[in-house]
């Protein structure tokens, strides 16, 4: 239904439980295949998969990085009424895809009239801007997204929470409750991860830091978790790649 798309891809939670009260279908999707948890899951961004172009052409190389957010209300409530988290888009994006941030690429053509397609971000550095979006992966997590990779590249929240944190220990200027909140954001996305995948002996040890976490009172104190919780996410890392060896 065109109406709970526009509604969802308008973060308008109000309308969107109406409509879904109403018996509209969430599993809908538009003639690209995109549904209404698409666009909730990158908050509403209608230029997702259209090859869009930028408003002024700069020859040579060039990125446009699109930070994409989410409006996790409307993400539950379509989840909540039967909205499938793996279903995919006519570019084979599932929402837990979109839940990361786009980047427009030249991928043909000449430097004047160079050809651009939206793509996902390699996120190969702590810098990268792919890190936005934990509570997204743990709000699609939770409603049955499959936990095999986060993304086409081969990403789990495993190498999310891993550059999430760099930028965590290599951050100077954040507020003491800022960072407490996303350390517990990425404990609850590895959480819901590794219990997923049934490894209750590595969840029982987030338990244990998330109660540190909230005992703390000082900078210094939420440092000392996130180091801790670094070190757990480089070992569970270690240990996925040596699984799939």
């Amino acid at each position: 239904m065109k109406r709970l798309r526009d509604s969802a891809n308008a973060n308008d939670v109000e309308t969107v439980q109406q409509l879904l009260e109403d018996g509209a279908d969430p599993c809908a999707a538009d003639d690209k295949g995109r549904t209404a948890l698409h666009f909730a899951s990158c908050n509403g961004n209608d230029q997702i998969g259209q090859g869009a172009l930028p408003e002024s052409s700069v020859p040579g190389p060039r990125v446009l990085h699109m930070s994409l957010g989410a409006n996790e209300p409307v993400m539950q409530l379509l989840l909540d009424h039967g909205a499938d988290p793996n279903q995919r888009d006519g570019l084979g994006n599932t929402p837990l895809h979109l839940g990361q941030d786009t980047v427009l690429l030249p991928l043909v053509g000449t430097q004047a009239e160079p050809q651009w397609s939206w793509t996902l971000s390699p996120c190969s550095s702590p810098s990268a801007a792919c890190t936005n979006h934990v509570p997204v992966i743990t709000t699609l997590l939770r409603g049955g997204a499959r936990v095999d990779a986060l993304d086409r590249a081969g990403r789990t929240p495993l190498h999310l929470a891993k550059s999430k944190l760099n930028i965590l220990q290599e951050g100077h200027s954040q507020c003491l409750e800022a960072v407490r909140l996303e350390v517990k954001q990425i404990i609850q996305m590895l959480r819901e991860y590794l219990e997923r995948l049934g490894r209750h002996e590595q969840r029982e040890r987030l338990d244990d830091l998330c109660t540190r976490l909230q005992m703390t009172s000082t900078k210094e104190q939420v440092d000392e978790v996130t180091d801790l919780l670094a070190s757990f996410t480089s070992l569970s890392l270690q240990m996925q790649n040596m699984e799939k060896r």
